[in-house]
């Protein structure tokens, strides 16, 4: 007895690249999965949904759901939701496939303990082996950081690729009580596992700049919403807390 492959999938995570998101593979209802003669593998960084070579008859569809192995799944990812689960329609003629947030409605709940980034429905042909390709981009968060200690009024972040810039938002009093020099990017920034920006922290000198961080820590994966800086509507902002002495 010999198997067909009737898709292969490949899931791709902006935050996660070029590895694999931490998902397992699960057939969305496994009884009627087991009772179509159908197999579902897990290997690496794609999945494969088998079926027994000549088996007369097959689903038109199936559903594939992609559980979340952590919760920093679900709030690295734009679209991510806590509530319900994202549908992405896979049909026939459809192989590539981009979690789209604004296209949601009418989703199934979350189960609780077992968070779902999202829930792929597959069509099946036979003797076709499909290949598919889902992506899910990451979140966008604007970086501030909060600059504590002597001199803390005085310093400014460089990108030396010039290709962002950070505003000053003055001087907030921490919850512990001490004064800290927020300065955040004024664009957002994909959030990513290895991030690739290279910030450095300095403060003018008499010779020019003098570096006092060469290369600060990138956010972690934590997002609050903050007023945009217009006072009309929100942002995403991801803090990072720093020190010189």
């Amino acid at each position: 007895m010999g198997w067909d492959v009737l898709a292969e999938l490949t899931v791709e995570h902006e935050y996660y690249a070029p590895n694999m998101p931490p998902v397992t593979l699960r057939p969305n209802d496994a009884h009627s999965f087991d009772k179509d003669g159908l197999l579902l593998r897990q290997q690496g960084g794609r999945g494969f949904i088998l079926a027994e070579e000549d088996t007369p008859e097959l689903p038109a569809q199936v559903a594939i759901d992609l559980h979340a192995q952590s919760t920093d799944v679900i709030t690295v990812t734009a679209g991510g939701n806590w509530d319900n689960v994202p549908q992405i329609d896979l049909t026939t003629g459809t192989d590539h496939a981009t979690l789209d947030p604004l296209t949601q409605d009418a989703l199934p709940a979350q189960t609780p303990g077992h968070l779902r980034l999202a829930q792929l429905n597959i069509g099946i042909t036979p003797r076709l082996h499909r290949k598919l390709h889902v992506a899910f981009k990451a979140i966008a968060s604007h970086w501030a950081y909060h600059v504590i200690g002597p001199g803390h009024d005085d310093v400014m972040i460089e990108d030396p690729d010039g290709r962002v810039s950070f505003s000053p938002l003055g001087v907030r009093v921490l919850p512990d009580g001490r004064p800290a020099n927020v300065l955040r990017s004024s664009d957002a920034l994909p959030a990513r596992a290895r991030p690739g920006q290279r910030f450095s922290l300095s403060k003018p000198g008499p010779f020019g700049p003098r570096t006092l961080i060469p290369v600060l820590p990138a956010p972690q994966p934590l997002f609050a919403t903050v007023p945009a800086p217009d006072g009309t509507g929100a942002l995403i902002q991801s803090d990072i807390y720093v020190s010189i002495f």
